[in-house]
Parts: structure tokens; C-alpha cells; sequence
């Protein structure tokens, strides 16, 4: 588990606690035990919003984890109160993962025997590469699901296709900072519970058209 492996990214500089980027994996825990209240995770919920009022082309990728972020609610239902805030269509992130998935066991059966690490946890891959750059040196050199599906989106709908990710991982911000040509923002099930309720929906009542 990551949380066991925390990383002292945190320095107090003139009375004030700083991140340290270059030590920063990206795992949230600083935000989940600063006492005060003073580290938070960046909201790029009013950034989405003007996406969707400037191009009618954003299309949002869904963790496969909804279905325990809205227990009951069918996945239909939840498509349909995305379209209501805007997006012109939603797709599962686990789409590139099975893509990943797939070119990873034909470079295995093709007989490329070593140990590779995967790149779909942006906090697991920091880790690695900044505490143990021996391991690190082994994580793919693939696309994470996340961006192959992207950009499989961007090929699928066209390159001015916008895609924002939604799901429960704030380190997928990350991506989105390093890979703007194929993510434009992610935002978390948190901003998204925020956004249905401004704008009055409940995806539990809401029904496919």
C-alpha cells in the first residue's frame, strides 16, 4: 500500500509548510493529515466548466471505480446526468487499460522476459523513479491506460476532441499538467458530487433518453 510508504515531502519555510516537488509523489496523504486544514488538493472543477461553455466537443473518460463511488446507480444513469452537464459523450478509462494490457502480453509472449512495472498509478510510478530509480527504470515505456485512452478518443473523434477525466485519483492532474495535448483535466468524484449538486441532479433519478 502507498500509504505505507509516505515520503517526507513537506518543509516549513519562514512559519510556512511548502511541498517539496521534486520529493512529492503526487499520493494526497499530506492533505489527509495536515492539522490545520492548510494542503489542499487543487480544484479544477471551474476550469472543466469553462471546457464545456467554449467547446462542444469535450468528451469525459470514466474510472471504472463509479460503480463504487455511486453504488446503485446504473452506469446508463450516470452517463446520463454527464451529457446534462455538457460533455458530448463518456467512455470508460478501462478501455485503455485493456489496450495497454494487450500490447504488454505481446511483448511478453514475443519473449521479452524481464520485470515490468506498470505505468497506470502516476503516485506508484513517482515512487518509483524518484526513491527507487532501479525499479523505475523498469516501468513501462507505454502510455498509461488513462492516456491511451485519450488519445484512442482523440483518433476516434477527432484531435480537437477535449477529453476530461473523472474518477478518484487526484494525482491524474499530474498527467493532464504533462500530457495537455492528450488530457485536458481531471477532476475527481468529489468535484463531480459538487457539480451535480449546483446544478440539481441526482443521477439516481435520472433515466437514459
Amino acid at each position: 500500500c502507498l500509504r505505507e510508504c509516505t515520503v517526507k515531502a513537506i518543509k516549513v519555510e519562514n512559519g510556512h509548510a511548502q511541498v517539496v516537488p521534486e520529493l512529492c509523489i503526487l499520493c494526497g496523504h499530506c492533505v489527509q493529515v495536515c492539522p490545520v486544514g492548510a494542503k489542499k488538493v487543487r480544484d479544477d472543477l471551474d476550469r472543466v466548466k469553462q471546457l464545456l461553455a467554449l467547446s462542444g466537443n469535450v468528451y469525459a473518460s470514466l474510472a471504472p471505480s463509479f460503480v463504487t463511488e455511486f453504488p446503485g446507480v446504473p452506469g446508463e444513469a450516470l452517463v446520463e446526468a454527464l451529457l446534462a452537464l455538457g460533455f458530448r459523450g463518456v467512455s470508460e478509462t478501462a478501455l485503455g487499460a485493456e489496450e495497454v494490457s494487450r500490447v504488454v502480453a505481446d511483448r511478453m509472449r514475443s519473449g521479452e522476459r524481464t520485470i515490468l512495472f506498470s505505468s497506470a498509478c502516476p503516485t506508484a510510478v513517482e515512487l518509483l523513479k524518484k526513491y527507487h530509480p532501479d525499479h523505475g527504470r523498469s516501468v513501462t515505456d507505454l502510455y498509461s491506460p488513462l492516456l491511451a485512452h485519450a488519445a484512442m478518443l482523440k483518433k476516434l473523434y477527432g484531435p480537437e476532441t477535449e477529453i476530461v477525466f473523472i474518477g478518484p485519483c487526484i494525482s491524474k492532474k499530474r498527467e493532464a499538467d504533462l500530457h495537455p495535448e492528450l488530457l485536458a483535466a481531471a477532476i475527481t468524484f468529489s468535484d463531480l458530487r459538487t457539480w451535480f449538486d449546483e446544478k440539481s441532479l441526482d443521477p439516481e433519478r435520472m433515466r437514459p433518453a
